[in-house]
């Protein structure tokens, strides 16, 4: 029996591309769709979220087909990023917040931490699919990488071109909407870029490198979910560190909380409101590497 063919390298997938992203660009250059590539050329079907965990039979049939590692085409899913980003795709671990969350201290020490209890969840997956990107990345339409980094409130900036990723709607290289046509790039803070520059270096190597040491991708993950927490803590329960916080959300320009009066999980809200969490976090790393505020954690 003649085996299939293989597919060209190109497009060949990007670093940090999510799977679906490849796919779509694959099927765009032999004009298919994704769910006809999947069923017609693979014989496989349609799966429910290739970003997400990928059947080992489909990554099976992509790397032969392709030639691309196994391990690479695994690595395009989330799946491939357990445990080091987030412990288990399993959303019904007990105590998994607190496991993740609250191991670690940055802001406030343990004792000023309330833990909490819920059900479902699982570290930085949001609730509601995200759709960002870098408008540089993607202004070459015969080139629309979409970056898995990206489906994730994760990031604010693109590592690579320094500005802010932007909401889109459509498909990358099929049809592609920006939610604002009219806006330019706009160039992110140097506390944001930097913050980011170390989720793109963890994400990338397995490692950051601090101002004092490097530490591991896993370490780097769980401080930045251990500070988001911190930053939605009511004032009361911070004691003498409540000026910290406050500080924090000035410079910012953000009400306290990002305005929230009752806390829910990072991963469950709105996106406007997790990306003002997440620029505060940015900012609170600034200001700990300039010593303006030297908290306890």
């Amino acid at each position: 029996m003649t085996p299939a063919p293989r597919w060209p390298l190109h497009p060949a997938p990007r670093e940090g591309e999510a799977l679906s992203s490849w796919l779509n660009r694959v099927a765009l250059c032999y004009h298919m769709e994704v769910s006809e590539l999947l069923e017609h050329d693979l014989g496989h079907g349609q799966a429910d979220d290739m970003d997400t965990a990928p059947p080992q039979s489909l990554l099976t049939m992509l790397s032969r087909r392709s030639g691309i590692e196994l391990d690479r085409l695994r690595c395009m899913s989330f799946a491939g990023w357990v445990p080091w980003l987030l412990d288990s795709l399993d959303d019904q671990i007990p105590d998994a917040l607190e496991t993740y969350t609250f191991q670690l201290s940055v802001l406030l020490p343990k004792l000023r931490r309330r833990t909490r209890s819920i059900t479902s969840w699982r570290a930085w997956l949001p609730s509601q699919p995200l759709h960002r990107a870098c408008p540089l990345c993607l202004n070459d339409p015969a080139n629309q990488a979409v970056l898995l980094a990206w489906k994730l409130p994760l990031m604010l900036s693109c590592p690579l071109h320094g500005c802010w990723l932007e909401s889109y709607w459509g498909v990358p290289g099929r049809f592609l909407g920006w939610e604002n046509a009219d806006a330019d790039p706009r160039t992110a803070s140097d506390a944001i870029a930097t913050m980011d520059r170390r989720t793109w270096q963890a994400l990338t190597t397995g490692h950051v490198e601090l101002p004092r040491r490097r530490i591991h991708a896993g370490l780097w993950f769980r401080l930045l979910r251990t500070l988001l927490d911190e930053l939605n803590t009511p004032l009361s329960a911070c004691g003498t560190y409540a000026g910290y916080l406050r500080l924090i959300w000035e410079r910012c320009g953000y009400p306290l909380r990002a305005g929230q009066s009752l806390w829910r999980p990072y991963e469950t809200l709105i996106l406007a409101v997790g990306l003002q969490m997440l620029e505060a976090a940015a900012t609170a790393i600034s200001l700990i590497e300039v010593r303006d505020i030297s908290p306890p954690g």
